[in-house]
């Protein structure tokens, strides 16, 4: 079906070009005519939202959930190897989409939003799942959701694999080792303690 080789060639450009990308180069890449993407989806943005949506609502479908009988040191790193698998397939498209907030207009500013309030949320349950398979008294502290929302970033993989030339499964290895410190630190008042810097 010509709007499914769309979408995916819609996807595979924005994750090389970012939100540059441009109907002719989708067209060229799920070889249909300029015109056949345009019947499809009307406009260029709509075209890109469409595809960024698409992409949004499988990166939550693939995240594992913790089941019954989880325990942290299996589920947290399983976790943060498709997080960061996906964040780098995602590509450049993803990360301008995150660092553009408020800069953006119409439909791809709505996409941004979306984008924005499904990071939140997805922080949020990733630290509370962690948190009670920790086993977490109470809710957790604010620091520890703000390493996870670091560690969660496309931003932390983008940077590791362009800068410092690591794969994702290395960015998901060092992740898994920082955050499994991080909550156990967190749910033990003892080691907390001891990690918990003096304030001046």
């Amino acid at each position: 079906m010509a709007r499914d080789r769309i979408e995916r060639a819609a996807w595979s450009v924005l994750a090389d070009r970012g939100l540059v990308a441009t109907v002719e180069e989708v067209a060229r890449e799920a070889k249909v005519s300029i015109r056949t993407v345009f019947r499809h989806y009307g406009t260029r943005d709509h075209m890109i939202a469409s595809a960024l949506r698409a992409q949004l609502y499988h990166y939550g479908e693939s995240l594992p959930v913790p089941e019954p009988d989880a325990t942290l040191d299996v589920w947290l790193p399983e976790l943060l190897v498709e997080v960061h698998r996906l964040n780098a397939e995602m590509g450049r498209a993803y990360w301008e989409l995150a660092s553009s907030v408020g800069t953006l207009s119409g439909e791809l500013a709505e996409v941004a939003a979306e984008r924005l309030i499904g990071r939140q949320r997805l922080v949020s349950a990733v630290t509370r799942g962690a948190w009670d398979l920790a086993g977490g008294v109470g809710r957790y502290p604010r620091w520890l959701l703000d390493a996870f929302a670091v560690h969660l970033s496309a931003f932390a993989t983008r940077s590791l694999v362009a800068d410092f030339d690591r794969t994702a499964d290395e960015v998901s290895a060092m992740s898994a080792r920082v955050l499994l410190m991080a909550v156990r630190a967190a749910a033990d008042p003892v080691e907390l303690s001891v990690m918990t810097p003096v304030r001046s």
